[in-house]
């Protein structure tokens, strides 16, 4: 069953509240491996979104809870929130600085199964840092990521841009006895800045450098590591359906004195029915589980979206990872995960979704390989008054 709110409108001010119902098989719960692990899952995931247009600002507030009741795990059972705001405050910095622009941003997101990947159509609940491919054991987790993007505009042709990203998580109680392996508490800072040139009207050039700060505590202990680098990119419109990215550079790691090539590429088209992407990148991110280290960590994601009828849309979804420590032999992270599923637009507010997931990880930690799979079959309801 699923209950809808209308939305309220004020000017320029939306409230749009949105609900999903979903049942699913999942054929490992705890994410580990051996034992009996299956359950049948019920998810009720209410949600709230206010969007706002003024002559100065222009913002998003959303927020909501996620509930999950476990047939065979009651002890499972959850209660989760979720929340976040973006602002664009472009037009009120201009007014003190012209040509200056300023967006900022934070995310909250708590659940006892912080995800590998980030699902299609999710946002960004959670921060990039902590959805490389690493599916640690169940167990709570408080996911924060906060954003301030800074730009000044020298010429036409000549942006400045500068980034700073602060992504953290911490862990609290977990559901697996005996543990797998150790959580530890992580705090993960970036720090960008260059210039951007418009080349032409199809092409985008950026110059980039790159400070990381990430800080590990676990227990009485605490360690860390920190990065700099530079990198170089380019943006090319091909055609208007048509659109690639490339960027590469190094980074330095410290303190080992490790240098690391960076950088990826994508490509993204629109035609007439279909909507496809592909990406790959290759960074510097830490390790949460197991041993707090740097991790060189690659990941590959492809997205085919396919419009049967004006009404029913086939899409599937592949991703897969591989993170190693630096130096390597002490951790290893693979993993991949795909989805296939079909939406059916019921009504204008209400979908109707069915998807099949596979999925495998493995880990290695100082010599012991840890494996396991996973598999998900769900059908929901999801409406939304927009």
């Amino acid at each position: 069953m699923t209950l809808t709110t209308p939305r309220l409108a004020h000017g320029d001010t939306r409230l749009v509240p949105s609900i999903a119902v979903s049942e699913r098989y999942d054929s490992n719960v705890f994410f580990v491996p051996g034992g009996n692990r299956e359950d049948y899952v019920t998810n009720i995931s209410p949600q709230v979104k206010v969007d706002h247009k003024g002559r100065l600002i222009e913002g998003t507030v959303q927020g909501g809870a996620t509930g999950e009741v476990y047939v065979k795990n009651p002890g499972l059972n959850y209660i989760a929130l979720n929340g976040g705001v973006t602002l664009n405050l472009d037009n009120a910095v201009a007014q003190l600085v012209r040509g200056a622009g300023l967006k900022v941003s934070d995310t909250f997101y708590f659940t006892p199964q912080a995800p590998a990947f980030v699902a299609p159509g999710s946002g960004s609940q959670v921060s990039e840092a902590f959805v490389r491919g690493i599916q640690a054991g169940r167990a709570n987790s408080l996911t924060n990521a906060g954003s301030a993007i800074g730009s000044y505009s020298l010429s036409p042709r000549v942006d400045l841009q500068a980034t700073y990203l602060h992504q953290k998580i911490h862990f609290g109680t977990t559901f697996v006895s005996p543990t797998t392996g150790q959580f530890f508490n992580t705090t993960f800072q970036t720090v960008t800045a260059g210039p951007q040139l418009k080349v032409s009207p199809l092409d985008r050039a950026t110059l980039t450098y790159q400070y990381q700060q990430a800080d590990f505590s676990q227990g009485g202990g605490s360690g860390g590591f920190h990065t700099h680098g530079g990198s170089m990119g380019w943006t090319r419109a091909f055609t208007p359906i048509l659109t690639a990215n490339v960027t590469g550079g190094m980074t330095v790691i410290e303190p080992s004195n490790r240098v690391q090539y960076q950088g990826g590429v994508s490509v993204e088209g629109k035609f007439q029915n279909t909507d496809a992407s592909l990406s790959y990148s290759r960074g510097v991110y830490p390790s949460f589980f197991n041993t707090g280290l740097p991790l060189l960590s690659q990941v590959v994601t492809a997205t085919v979206s396919h419009r049967v009828t004006a009404l029913l849309t086939v899409t599937a979804n592949g991703n897969y990872a591989k993170n190693e420590s630096v130096p390597a032999g002490t951790l290893a992270f693979e993993s991949y995960w795909v989805t296939v599923g079909l939406n059916y637009k019921v009504s204008r507010i209400l979908n109707a979704t069915l998807s099949y997931t596979n999925s495998e990880y493995k880990s290695q930690s100082s010599g012991q390989l840890s494996r396991f799979d996973r598999n998900m079959v769900m059908i929901g309801l999801t409406a939304e008054w927009n």
